[in-house]
Formats: structure tokens, sequence, C-alpha cells
């Protein structure tokens, strides 16, 4: 979800600076031995502002897959209270209903069944 809203923001900025680029020209009038130089947030300041952004969403992509990709250990206990199961399984892989181990097994629990989550 922060990644979507991320993307979006990036989007809308990066067509806002488009947009200030094609202000329309008044006339122009040139001076005999006169050069225009750009600042430096002109020449420089776009482009690094666009990296700096793109380093920021590469960060942020690589720190979610190395946190979906952590392994806890889960205990599953019944209503009941007398059962009670422990398995490891990757962060990404538990959802509300079904959870898949680190062995491959697919585990269902219903909606009685608490779900205990340690990170090691």
């Amino acid at each position: 979800m922060l990644t979507k809203l991320l993307l979006t923001l990036a989007v809308i900025i990066m067509v806002i600076l488009l947009l200030a680029k094609r202000k329309p020209s008044a006339v122009r009038v040139s001076l005999p031995n006169t050069s225009v130089s750009p600042g430096l947030w002109r020449r420089y300041g776009i482009s690094g502002s666009f990296l700096l952004l793109g380093l920021c969403l590469l960060s942020y992509s690589v720190w979610y897959w190395r946190d979906q990709h952590k392994v806890v250990t889960v205990t599953i206990v019944s209503p009941s209270g007398g059962n009670f199961g422990v398995y490891h399984a990757r962060k990404g892989d538990i959802s509300e209903t079904k959870m898949v181990t680190v062995e491959g097994v697919h585990i269902r629990f219903s909606n009685a069944e608490r779900l205990e989550i340690l990170e090691d």
C-alpha cells in the first residue's frame, strides 16, 4: 500500500516538474555577447531529486522484501486451550485464514483459533 502511495507521489511530482518546464515562452530578445547559464538547481537539482527518489524507493523495496522473508515462529492455539501447534513460517506467507510453513506445509485455521507470532 505504501509502495503504491510513493509511486503515485513520484508520478505527480514528475508531471509537475515537466509542466513547469513547459511554461509559455515570451518573446526572446538576444543581446550580443551575453551567455545565459542556468543555475545549479535547474541543471542538477531535478535529476538529483529523481535520483534521490529512486534510491528511496529502491531501499524501501529491499527493506520490505527482507522483512517479508523473515522467518518467525507461529503458535496456533485452539479455543479449547488444550491443543496447540508450533510452526516456522515466513512473514509474507501468513494471512488471515492460512499460512505456508518453511517446509512447504499449507495450514488453514478457523476464525476461533488464536495465532501467536514470535520473531526469532
